[in-house]
């Protein structure tokens, strides 16, 4: 019975081990000071924390080496934005924004509870590809804009895939948003 436990606790090790995952974190914190209507000056506050994280893969042909190679695995960026306006110590508005890429382009998501605003940025203007709402089960999007209408949904690899008919085809096609490989 004891080396049954020595083992599990080795193999539990072991593959520990082999899922390492790197979070960095980042916090910026802006502060100015506004004036409202009656004269009296009030702080207002913007807090962004960036957090990128990546999970440390090993090649799959070398398990049984001591010294594996580390092969490329994508980082997932994520912004969690969070504005005071008022001036007193509790946060008015939150947003949560996530980095996807999508035939060369770099698309951001932003996040609020129960929608996707999906953005890419052309000549430094923000561009709405497409607006996705949540379904009832919570496991799928409708989305509709003008570049997509269909279904999304997040796969294991946290991508974002869109399933739309196209319509000069009047086929069923799939768009995949991958997250970042940096």
């Amino acid at each position: 019975m004891k080396n049954l436990i020595v083992g599990l606790l080795f193999i539990f090790g072991i593959t520990v081990a082999n899922a390492q995952t790197e979070v960095i974190k980042t916090t910026e914190v802006k502060k100015n000071q506004k004036v409202n209507e009656n004269g009296v000056a009030y702080n207002t506050k913007v807090k962004v924390i960036t957090k990128k994280e990546k999970t440390t893969k090993f090649d799959p042909n070398q398990k049984h080496r001591l010294n594996q190679d580390v092969v490329e695995s994508p980082i997932t960026v994520e912004k969690t934005i969070m504005v005071d306006n008022d001036g007193d110590s509790f946060y008015d508005s939150k947003a949560k924004i996530k980095y996807f890429k999508y035939k060369g382009n770099k698309y951001d998501f932003l996040i609020n509870k129960n929608d996707l605003l999906i953005t890419y940025k052309l000549d430094d203007k923000d561009i709405t590809s497409a607006r996705a709402i949540k379904s009832i089960n919570n496991n799928f999007y409708i989305v509709e804009g003008k570049d997509f209408n269909g279904v999304g949904y997040f796969n294991k690899y946290n991508d974002f895939i869109v399933e739309y008919k196209n319509k000069e085809s009047n086929k069923l096609e799939y768009a995949v948003f991958e997250t970042f490989k940096m």
